[in-house]
């Protein structure tokens, strides 16, 4: 409007300072016409414009606005990333921790397996090594049994002699040991067998036929006296007086009793087992003696 109102006062003053044609005017006022189509066609595109750029201005105003947002949220998404990424690093350290005590609990566990096993395998073995013992006792009270038994009887057929003092009866452990003094077997520094003491012996010797499945032992014990010069040609120790004792009974029991020879033997014991204190008369006359040790079956 600015424009065409400029166009109108141009050309009255034009008119007014001078006379112009009838073409000329018409001319002008074809040519104003038309400069007034210009300027409306440049009026209307600028309004175009001026909404173009407006809409283009709200467009950008919203797009700072989303960019604004975008912007926010990328903020927010890096630190939530930060912080996520912090707690995935947490994570990681507590699962390596984890896998650690894992790793050193299947550890323990294989260790308890083993000595699981190992206690199970020993207590087999102790259950086995208990089987065995008490099949031992068990022998053990079997044997103990019957030589209690066979004191019993050596003592019940020894009966006079013990309370004559002759022949003494005890268990030491589970053989049964029958003492009988030395000197009513055999004279001072002899190991000939008195006469007057077979028929002791012969009477031995049926008592241990009853019990053939038993090993027996005859030892000679002596006291600690030295032998004398006058028997230290045919002795050199007591070692040597208590073994041929020991062995000249044993083999009356075998060639007179009748006993198997492979289920008998002898042993020279001298003066390192006593009884009895030998210090005294009585007590070196206790340790000079002839013990028959009768040992349980199987022993």
């Amino acid at each position: 409007m600015q424009t065409h109102r400029l166009a109108i006062l141009f050309l009255a003053a034009t008119l007014l300072t001078g006379c112009v044609g009838i073409e000329d005017y018409e001319r002008k006022t074809d040519e104003a016409t038309g400069l007034r189509g210009e300027i409306a066609k440049f009026e209307s595109r600028i309004r175009e414009l001026r909404g173009q750029i407006e809409e283009l201005e709200g467009q950008i105003k919203q797009k700072d606005l989303d960019n604004q947002e975008l912007s926010q949220s990328l903020t927010m998404a890096r630190r939530h990333s930060q912080q996520t990424e912090t707690r995935v690093a947490d994570l990681r350290a507590r699962t390596t921790e984890r896998q650690k005590k894992l790793t050193e609990a299947a550890r323990r566990v294989q260790r308890l397996q083993r000595a699981h096993e190992n206690s199970r395998a020993r207590v087999q073995e102790l259950q086995k090594n208990l089987v065995a013992a008490q099949k031992k006792l068990l022998r053990f009270e079997d044997r103990i049994r019957f030589q209690i038994q066979v004191e019993k009887d050596v003592k019940a057929q020894f009966s006079k002699e013990r309370r004559r003092g002759i022949v003494e009866v005890r268990r030491d452990g589970d053989r049964v040991v029958t003492s009988i003094a030395s000197a009513i077997l055999f004279k001072s520094g002899s190991a000939k067998i008195r006469s007057e003491s077979k028929a002791l012996l012969v009477k031995f010797s049926r008592l241990l036929r009853r019990y053939a499945n038993r090993e027996v032992q005859v030892q000679g014990h002596t006291d600690n006296v030295q032998i004398s010069d006058r028997l230290a040609e045919r002795w050199e120790t007591n070692w040597e007086l208590s073994a041929a004792r020991a062995t000249r009974v044993l083999r009356y029991f075998v060639e007179v009793g009748n006993l198997d020879p492979r289920r008998v033997s002898g042993a020279g014991m001298g003066e390192f087992r006593p009884i009895a204190d030998n210090d005294t008369r009585e007590g070196r006359r206790t340790n000079r003696r002839i013990e028959i040790v009768i040992f349980p079956p199987d022993s």
